[in-house]
């Protein structure tokens, strides 16, 4: 993968931290549901609040970071700018947020058909106009060693406008528009959302991100170039085999989505354990979220025969480990490298309006946002994870606490990074 950056093409500041600082909110106030309804959020994936609860973090926290972190990542690694991106990015915040935070509202506390019809088109715009510029921007030619980047960017991208296709239609559904299966659309929807959406965009970012933050080796070109396209193809086999009801098939493809995540998640955690530098708690995020990928691989296939947990928890305890153990461990780990170089760099060098401040006032890296808030952070981060996984098994006893150590860990979150851009403006205004 292209290793030379462009940060020339780098958009405003204001366009990826806006959702950076937005996101942690939609995370605090899953953590603040679980807290609230304790056993209750954890029964049953179907229940009112652990819908919404899914949907605050899948779409207002892991969402809402990856397309911030996708309007600064696309001109500075592969060379391409998003067309009209301060619009763009001001439009997408807006109707993402608001259309996540009613759907969640609408789940979890019964709003009624109305409010689910204006979700669905909130979050259907908001869907449409990112994919669109989106799409504008990768669909033209781009330089060699970004290529495999611009293509698991597509491979995302279409598994996102699926993922909405099917939502919207759950959506309306909801609202009283349209006869489905909803059960069955909704296992669909997830898949797409959490393994084509979600873990696919999440590794082609590492391909980039891991050897650039943390110093290891490129991964293999082989596993850049054919994860996305393969994982693609047999979401689309598993789906059809689910509409088909064709469980051989789908257990061939279910096997066959298993053994590319194994496979990128060993080769991920060997490359991390033969860098020459010492860990970080960057590394500790990125091994926890390989981790929890692992488990969560296994678990699917070995909990079946009811060896380790009951049949009813595996559902709610593979989305936790999919969801907060890897999506949300990896995005942690990102904001704190990414969120103190945005407002270093923006600080050292003149962008757009602003004026480069001088280098005697320059503050250091590490005083933007350091390794010691980031080491917090993961720890209480971690204890969460741990308690909310041993709670699906024991909900009654364990449900609350988990929720009051993720809450204390989104709290340090989002003071970590809105204190980083508070130093920004800070800095900049005087």
């Amino acid at each position: 993968m292209q290793r030379a950056l462009n940060y020339a093409g780098m958009p405003a500041i204001s366009v990826p931290l806006s959702f950076m600082l937005a996101a942690p909110c939609f995370a605090l106030a899953a953590a603040l549901l679980l807290v609230w309804h304790g056993e209750l959020a954890l029964v049953s994936r179907w229940t009112p609040v652990t819908l919404g609860m899914t949907h605050l973090i899948a779409l207002g926290f892991l969402t809402m970071t990856i397309v911030g972190a996708l309007f600064q990542l696309l001109p500075v690694t592969a060379g391409v700018a998003v067309p009209l991106a301060r619009p763009v990015a001001l439009f997408c915040w807006c109707a993402l947020g608001l259309g996540t935070a009613l759907l969640a509202a609408s789940l979890g506390l019964g709003l009624g058909a109305e409010a689910f019809r204006v979700a669905a088109g909130l979050l259907g715009s908001a869907g449409f106009v990112f994919l669109s510029a989106i799409g504008a921007a990768i669909a033209g030619r781009v330089p060699p060693g970004a290529k495999a980047l611009v293509e698991g960017i597509r491979y995302a991208a279409a598994s996102l406008a699926i993922t909405i296709a099917i939502g919207a239609t759950l959506a309306l559904y909801l609202g009283g528009i349209g006869v489905v299966n909803a059960p069955l659309l909704t296992d669909i929807h997830a898949t797409w959302g959490l393994v084509g959406w979600v873990i696919v965009l999440t590794a082609t970012v590492s391909f980039q991100v891991i050897p650039m933050f943390q110093g290891t080796a490129t991964y293999p070109r082989l596993l850049e170039t054919w994860l996305p396209p393969l994982l693609f193809v047999l979401l689309f086999g598993w789906s059809a085999a689910r509409l088909h009801d064709a469980a051989w098939w789908r257990l061939a493809c279910e096997i066959g989505i298993a053994a590319l995540l194994l496979h990128y998640a060993f080769t991920t955690v060997r490359y991390l354990r033969r860098r020459k530098r010492k860990p970080d708690t960057g590394t500790r995020y990125w091994m926890l979220a390989m981790g929890s990928l692992l488990l969560a691989a296994l678990l699917h296939f070995i909990a079946l025969e009811r060896l380790l947990v009951p049949p009813d928890a595996l559902p709610l305890l593979t989305g936790v480990l999919v969801i907060v153990g890897c999506a949300m461990s990896a995005v942690n780990g990102m904001l704190y490298k990414i969120v103190p170089f945005l407002v270093w760099y923006h600080l050292a060098h003149a962008h757009v309006d602003d004026a480069r401040l001088p280098r005697e006032r320059m503050p250091k890296l590490s005083a933007v946002l350091g390794e010691a808030q980031a080491a917090r952070q993961w720890r209480w981060h971690l204890a969460g994870l741990v308690l909310l996984a041993l709670a699906c098994v024991f909900p009654a006893v364990l449900a609350r606490p988990a929720g009051l150590f993720l809450l204390v860990a989104l709290l340090l979150l989002a003071r970590d990074i809105s204190g980083a851009v508070l130093l920004y403006a800070r800095l900049r205004r005087s």
